[in-house]
């Protein structure tokens, strides 16, 4: 049984502060026991779209990078992956990189080097295996930021996602970290962009799951295991952040989350959002369950988890 910190929304005071609350998150969690001095690492967040206005503040990911800092005695690597549609028809490097700005995000803002993870052309990257015998993708294309650290940190912004069910841990710390040519071939034509009209078929997003669960461990093998997930349930909509656009959000702000299992941290987070909100009816055609029992039979993580709440 997996254990999970969460830290809840509540008893917000001047000496209780969303920063507060993310400094005990990580404490509590033991997430640093796995640092030493001198390691790189690299935290993987997500920026979002021109046009999504939700975004997670830069605030909420400097104050994680500056305690990572202080173990290391290294400044972390903040990364992000270029958006697989450019929307704005500006080279996909400069488009980026622009609209991070805009958004605040910047090497100053965030405590950490601010990357692009797989280079400037987004398709930098080094393979790695998925990790079973029967691997359908057989190995990933891992992006250079992520893959050539010493360990990994998964920041993720919680809303719910068309093809996946959540994005949330599994998702952020699996397909997102790859390169955008490996992410296109994950997809083998599954249209991430359902606001479109062009809804994928059933078995095209069933396939499309097993994949991205399996890119996971390859993302993992990378940087041998030490990966550490947060994920933040703030602001969670009904579209991920590569949306050009947002709705309101589905849930009021329920905290943070934190684990070293993946599966166990977003079985947590689904089964809080279902006690919250009318989740279930907002992601159409999504099994989310049957994702998760399917990360586990994987060996991902596990399901069961114990959660340790406080303000």
């Amino acid at each position: 049984m997996s254990g999970i910190v969460w830290i809840d929304a509540e008893n917000m005071t001047v000496d209780n502060t969303v920063l507060h609350k993310l400094t005990e998150l990580i404490h509590k969690s033991d997430a640093i026991s796995g640092l030493s001095e001198g390691m790189r690492v690299a935290l993987k967040v997500n920026t979002s779209e021109e046009g999504y206005e939700y975004g997670l503040r830069p605030s909420f990911i400097k104050v994680v990078a500056e305690i990572v800092n202080d173990v290391s005695v290294k400044r972390s690597v903040v990364c992000d992956g270029q958006k697989l549609v450019d929307y704005w028809k500006q080279l996909k490097g400069n488009t980026f990189l622009a609209t991070a700005s805009v958004k605040g995000y910047s090497s100053e803002t965030l405590g950490g080097h601010f990357v692009i993870n797989g280079g400037f052309s987004g398709d930098e990257g080094d393979l790695f295996p998925c990790g079973h015998a029967n691997s359908e993708v057989g190995g990933v294309e891992v992006g250079t930021a992520v893959c050539r650290s010493d360990a990994l940190w998964v920041l993720s912004h919680v809303t719910l996602h068309p093809l996946f069910g959540l994005s949330g841990a599994l998702l952020n710390g699996g397909f997102e970290c790859l390169s955008g040519r490996a992410r296109t071939r994950l997809l083998r034509g599954a249209n991430p962009y359902i606001f479109n009209g062009q809804c994928p078929r059933e078995q095209d997003v069933h396939e499309f799951q097993h994949r991205a669960l399996e890119s996971h461990l390859g993302v993992s093998a990378s940087v041998q295991g030490r990966v550490f997930y947060i994920n933040y349930l703030w602001d969670i909509t009904p579209q991920p952040e590569y949306y050009p656009y947002s709705a309101q959000p589905v849930s009021a702000n329920l905290g943070f989350m934190a684990s070293h299992d993946p599966v166990a941290l977003d079985a947590a987070t689904f089964s809080l959002l279902a006690e919250q909100s009318a989740k279930c009816d907002m992601v159409k055609n999504i099994d989310f369950d049957a994702v998760l029992k399917e990360a586990e039979n994987l060996k991902i993580g596990h399901i069961n988890q114990t959660v340790v709440r406080s303000s």
